[in-house]
């Protein structure tokens, strides 16, 4: 399936093709493709540098691309200026207005200006939206972060856009504001059916909050998915060691399609890639913990290094016999077993959550 595929009779509203951006000698864009559904809360996750704001600028017109085309519910926008896009914009520094109320930064951009009362009737309805009633007469000074972030917010909704765009605009907030924003904007998202797209570099941001995540690395898309998807089938390894923790085992491959990892075989449920040295990826939460030795495939035995409270869950280091300097991190729900440091305990490495990648794990 190409990256831009999308599934049988879903609208596309936003469609990009090709784009590439250079700046000088430097390549932030090179030819991306991608097409956003209509009413879709996508993400772009990646590291800096990666292209994502680079591609949400291109989006909004604040910048140019040297190559490609872009699309608006059906409607060429390439050389639209910024105010013929239909759009709505929050930035990461919220960028209100300090000399004015929260009223007037919301109605800044609705017309006609003469329509004091239409915008004040207005107003009030998204500031009961975004959570904050009667704050029309305040200024931004007097908010806090997470409350100016609402007011950018609604002040980007205000013209009821076909679009919403949101560079980072919860990472400068603290932990317990940005997550109880974050839920609230997806739940107003999905209240509204806006078509949004949100550039974040914070993993667990973008699997909390989006249909659909895009991992970007180096100017180019390395996947697109689900966010079940990506955080358990990555196409890459770069996928893979990106988001979330994963352990990583080097392996040798056998004839019969099984691999051999120190002084034990496994069986796994994916086609094995071509070489005679490969990785196999695990996340921590499925390296399982056994109460007892039971006959089963990919059952081995391992030490307990050490364990971590870790609240819903406990971190547990283990030491695997036959598997010299290997190391597994495994995330054990808590209220289980009683886990000892020191103790031997049979481990499961379940082979359908065993993903092999070509070539060995430094």
């Amino acid at each position: 399936m190409k990256l831009t595929d999308l599934d049988s009779g879903v609208e596309p509203h936003l469609e990009m093709s090709g784009l590439t951006r250079r700046y000088g000698a430097f390549t932030a864009l090179a030819n991306v493709s991608l097409t956003v559904r209509k009413g879709e809360f996508l993400c772009l996750l990646g590291p800096s540098g990666c292209g994502k704001t680079t591609l949400l600028r291109l989006i909004a017109g604040l910048d140019r691309e040297d190559a490609g085309r872009i699309e608006l519910s059906g409607r060429d926008i390439t050389r639209t200026p910024p105010a013929g896009r239909d759009y709505g914009i929050v930035f990461q520094s919220y960028a209100l207005f300090p000399n004015l109320s929260v009223a007037d930064n919301i109605a800044y951009g609705l017309q006609p200006r003469r329509a004091r009362d239409h915008h004040l009737r207005r107003v009030r309805e998204l500031l009961d939206m975004v959570g904050l009633p009667g704050s029309e007469e305040k200024f931004p000074s007097e908010l806090s972060g997470g409350q100016q972030q609402r007011v950018a917010l609604a002040r980007a909704l205000a013209t009821s856009p076909g679009l919403l765009l949101l560079d980072e605009p919860l990472s400068a907030l603290d932990a317990r504001v940005r997550d109880h924003l974050r839920d609230e904007l997806k739940a107003l998202q999905r209240r509204l059916g806006v078509t949004t797209l949100m550039v974040t570099h914070d993993q667990a941001e973008a699997l909390a909050i989006a249909d659909r995540v895009v991992v970007m690395k180096d100017g180019h898309i390395e996947q697109i998915g689900t966010p079940a998807e990506i955080y358990h089938k990555p196409v890459s390894r770069f996928v893979a060691e990106f988001v979330g923790e994963a352990n990583w085992l080097n392996a040798r491959p056998t004839p019969d399609g099984r691999v051999v990892v120190g002084s034990h075989t496994l069986e796994l449920a994916a086609p094995l890639p071509e070489g005679e040295a490969i990785s196999l990826f695990l996340r921590p939460e499925d390296v399982r913990l056994r109460k007892r030795w039971q006959a089963e495939p990919n059952l081995i035995l391992a030490r307990v290094l050490d364990s971590a409270f870790g609240g819903a869950m406990t971190r547990v280091r283990l030491q695997p016999e036959g598997m010299a300097g290997v190391v597994l991190l495994a995330h054990v729900p808590a209220g289980g077993r009683l886990i000892t440091p020191g103790e031997i305990v049979p481990v499961s490495l379940p082979a359908e959550r065993l993903l092999p990648f070509a070539g060995a794990t430094s």
